[in-house]
């Protein structure tokens, strides 16, 4: 059976199923990628079991067939290819794939397909259509919080709770929180919890173009399905009770104080050059009058910045993680924001202006 397709296509397809290609695994079969072949074209799924991805490409085929291909070997062999012609050519008799391109030939051995685990879910009427930007942006302002220790469970994953008119996510671990929310019109509600991880690999599947603006998001026996483009992702949940996020938000504060963000990024950047693992990575941060003052310290030496902000309310000494600070401010898009404080020994919440859409909440760490 011979196959002829686009090098570009086919790259691009192979490097999207990659994402859900376990790097470790005692399971040989799942370290290739399924190649499903019909005459208009062609299916690549490669899964961990946790999280599955399908990318199709348009071929032209004498036949159908399936067989699993190794897929570190495929993939780096496609990318390097000397031209956008390509011809594949599946021997099935010798589980034998033919790979021609320009003056380059190769044969790869693959795997019978039977060996390999289908993932078939009976999908809803009642899928949620969103844009592709507004998914990645919800991933991109929230996973981040979320616990990198396992035995954190649920607190691993991001909660996503959708109602009629929005989508919100949730991402929380021990020192901090990010909730961020956009509208979407969904005509449903749902409240799941993804994985990080996971949701943070469909986020880099999904692409900047502009092929197709909106993307399906369904959810139907503990796995959430993202449709979009030529794809499709399938990700596992995370059973059990997430916290109860509203409670740690702290409704007064008795110091605000507006600052424009790409400055306090500026000035962390800088004063973090001297924090370290060992002391939490530790900034101190003094705000007095109209002026807040950076400072941080080690054997080495010290650095101290200075920034004009508009405060209300008492002075205050109060110290952060500076990695902590960084990983929201990075991800604000706005010019000015505010932080919301009561003393320094209760969480910092930093909000928009108008203080919807996104919400962040660190704890201090405590300073000597």
């Amino acid at each position: 059976m011979k196959i002829f397709c686009q090098k570009s296509e086919l790259n691009k397809a192979l490097n999207n199923v990659s994402h859900s290609v376990p790097t470790r695994t005692t399971t040989r079969i799942l370290e290739g990628i399924l190649a499903e072949v019909f005459e208009r074209e062609m299916k690549f799924t490669a899964t961990d079991t946790n999280i599955t991805t399908e990318a199709t490409i348009s071929v032209s085929a004498d036949g159908t067939d399936s067989f699993v291909i190794p897929a570190r070997l495929f993939s780096g062999m496609v990318s390097k290819l000397p031209e956008e012609e390509v011809m594949l050519e599946y021997e099935a008799a010798k589980t034998k794939l033919k790979v021609k391109s320009g003056k380059f030939k190769a044969e790869i051995i693959c795997f019978r397909a039977d060996d390999f685990p289908k993932v078939r879910i009976a999908e809803s009427d009642d899928k949620i259509y969103i844009s592709k930007d507004t998914v990645k942006k919800l991933i991109r302002k929230t996973a981040f919080s979320a616990s990198e220790d396992e035995l954190n469970g649920v607190l691993t994953g991001v909660l996503t709770e959708i109602d009629e008119k929005s989508i919100r996510m949730v991402a929380v671990d021990t020192f901090r929180m990010a909730v961020y929310q956009a509208e979407a019109a969904a005509g449903r509600t749902a409240r799941v919890i993804i994985p990080a991880k996971l949701i943070n690999k469909v986020s880099k599947i999904i692409s900047d173009d502009n092929s197709e603006d909106m993307m399906s998001v369904d959810i139907v026996d503990n796995k959430v399905i993202f449709r979009f483009d030529n794809n499709k992702v399938t990700v596992n949940t995370l059973s059990g009770n997430y916290i109860d996020y509203k409670r740690i938000i702290r409704k007064e504060s008795e110091i605000e104080v507006r600052i424009k963000c790409d400055e306090i990024v500026r000035a962390i950047d800088r004063a973090s050059i001297l924090t370290s693992s060992q002391n939490n990575k530790l900034i101190r941060i003094e705000i007095n009058d109209q002026e807040l003052k950076i400072n941080s310290l080690s054997d080495e030496g010290n650095i101290q910045e200075k920034i004009d902000v508009i405060k209300e309310g008492n002075d205050i000494t109060i110290g952060f993680n500076a990695r902590f600070l960084m990983d929201v401010f990075k991800v604000i898009d706005d010019e000015e924001i505010m932080l919301y404080m009561k003393d320094n020994v209760s969480p910092c919440i930093i909000k928009s202006l108008s203080g919807e859409d996104y919400l962040y909440l660190i704890l201090p760490v405590r300073i000597n």
